[in-house]
């Protein structure tokens, strides 16, 4: 009996043993996923820069404007070591509008520049130089842009600090192919003010802080009261204390004028008074 125990016992161990043997051992449980773990949806990437003319540019749409549509068109050119990517002047605008902003012509610290002169370091008529050349750039751009989309009217421009001095400079020198323009703490070197306009000439409606301590409100002044002089129709708007910024009460201006032009004004409306203080 007792041998036939300890035969039965052996072959259980060894029936357990070569069960052990064969057993796969379980894979080890994943680690729960954590919010790190998920891949983020990514927001849709704008297109990257184009170019016309010679100049790279973006393409933006305000308003839920679609790529497609027959649209308004603003050149929105910014300032001095600003870049296209940067430079947010139209965003929030709540109508429908295609918006081209273009890029500066040579490098400048984290941005770039439209002209190698600073207008601070420089007399009048270097800066006029300077600004002959970006604006028969942009004048090249603005030509094909206008022909690669579908497009309502002709272009308006705008721009802060150098883009607001380039958006003076296209209404004086390129009149023919601009709607109006509206600069911002911009100015016009004197021998740029000679120029006669034409029947067809655009608008200009300048806006421009009295406490500019860049770009002074005085010689945007002298510019604006010398083009009235000679024909042109052009207005400007201060606002007490505001400095080389663009505050809100700016912006708003801004808005206004572009959504009066944009809708197919010829004149523009009345400026809204300044207001004193604060953004």
């Amino acid at each position: 009996m007792i041998p036939a125990l300890r035969r039965s016992l052996v072959a259980l161990l060894a029936t357990l043993s070569l069960l052990a043997c064969d057993r796969t051992p379980p894979e080890p449980l994943a680690p729960p996923r954590t919010s790190a773990s998920v891949p983020p949806e990514r927001a849709p990437t704008p297109p990257g820069p184009l170019e016309a003319g010679g100049v790279e540019y973006l393409v933006r749409y305000r308003g839920g404007a679609q790529p497609e549509e027959r649209l308004p068109m603003v050149v929105a050119i910014h300032g001095l070591g600003d870049r296209p990517d940067r430079f947010g002047l139209l965003e929030g605008f709540p109508a429908p509008l295609r918006v081209i902003v273009p890029r500066g012509l040579s490098p400048h610290g984290g941005g770039y520049s439209w002209f190698p002169i600073r207008v601070r370091d420089a007399d009048p008529v270097a800066v006029a130089q300077g600004m002959e050349v970006a604006v028969d750039a942009l004048g090249k751009m603005i030509a094909g842009v206008v022909e690669r989309y579908p497009t309502i009217g002709k272009p308006i421009v705008t721009g802060f600090s150098q883009g607001g001095m380039l958006s003076f400079g296209l209404a004086v020198l390129r009149p023919t192919q601009i709607a109006a323009a509206v600069p911002v703490a911009g100015w016009l070197p004197e021998p740029l003010w000679q120029a006669p306009p034409s029947e067809s000439a655009p608008p200009i409606v300048a806006l421009h802080g009295d406490a500019d301590p860049v770009l002074p409100v005085g010689p945007t002044r002298d510019a604006v009261a010398a083009l009235r002089e000679r024909g042109w129709k052009v207005d400007l708007v201060e606002y007490p204390g505001v400095e080389h910024r663009i505050p809100t009460q700016v912006r708003r201006e801004l808005f206004r004028q572009l959504a009066q032009f944009r809708s197919g004004l010829i004149e523009p409306v009345a400026p809204h008074p300044a207001v004193d203080g604060g953004p």
